[in-house]
């Protein structure tokens, strides 16, 4: 676990050694709105912008409530104690993902705003350079069936480590020019202690990801893309 500081009911949670001291401002998208380096990242519910913190590339992102909770609030939780709040356990699954050596952005700071029995909050996680998401890629052009069968085989590792996403989909895996692909978004992630039918609610909603996307925008996309998929997936071989 990183450094925290306290600042009247609020709480930053960050990796000193990475971006230097954080402050309450630079989790404000705000804050960056006219500093060099800053740009809107699409996909996901609208609240991730990369930004700039001490020379690093980085990606802020607030989290965001969907579906009927809106009508409640687009940002607010109930308090759960500052160790279950999002952002913190979203910070300890990457560690744990990290130390398994799988590829995920590396947390550089984590920040929750209590206000009463309700908070908000943002995380800070390092860019991944030369990367698109797996849906910019389809855009423009296919994957070979050997990138589709790698990325069977690292789902599959991932979820042998016992990590579930909870919202595996095609704006949540990048992939960089060499094919080597990436899992973002942690948010809700839990471990798991064996694999059981769970592990194929990930791939569903990946599923229905690639086809609601494909219906939308026509993308390179084939069924025998999914199957191959399947096939590293189901298949012995590591990563």
């Amino acid at each position: 676990m990183g450094q925290i500081i306290e600042f009247e009911g609020s709480y930053i949670l960050h990796d000193e050694e990475l971006t230097g001291s954080l402050d309450l401002q630079h989790f404000d998208p705000a804050y960056w709105r006219d500093k060099s380096g800053t740009s809107t990242v699409f996909g996901g519910r609208g609240g991730s912008i990369k930004i700039n913190i001490n020379g690093r590339p980085a990606i802020l992102r607030r989290y965001l409530r969907g579906g009927m909770a809106t009508r409640l609030s687009t940002d607010r939780y109930l308090w759960p104690g500052k160790s279950r709040t999002r952002p913190w356990r979203e910070w300890a699954i990457l560690k744990l993902a990290i130390e398994a050596d799988m590829p995920v952005p590396r947390p550089l700071g984590a920040c929750v705003w209590r206000s009463g029995l309700l908070y908000r909050a943002a995380i800070i996680t390092a860019w991944i350079k030369d990367t698109e998401t797996l849906a910019e890629r389809l855009l423009s052009r296919q994957l070979e069936k050997e990138s589709w069968y790698e990325l069977g085989l690292l789902l599959r590792q991932f979820q042998e480590h016992g990590f579930r996403h909870a919202d595996l989909n095609a704006n949540n895996l990048l992939i960089n020019p060499q094919e080597k692909f990436f899992i973002i978004d942690f948010d809700k992630a839990v471990v798991m202690k064996s694999l059981q039918d769970w592990q194929w609610i990930p791939l569903r909603r990946l599923q229905r990801s690639l086809e609601k996307i494909d219906r939308q925008n026509h993308l390179h996309y084939r069924p025998s893309d999914w199957q191959a998929l399947i096939d590293g997936y189901q298949s012995k071989g590591k990563v």
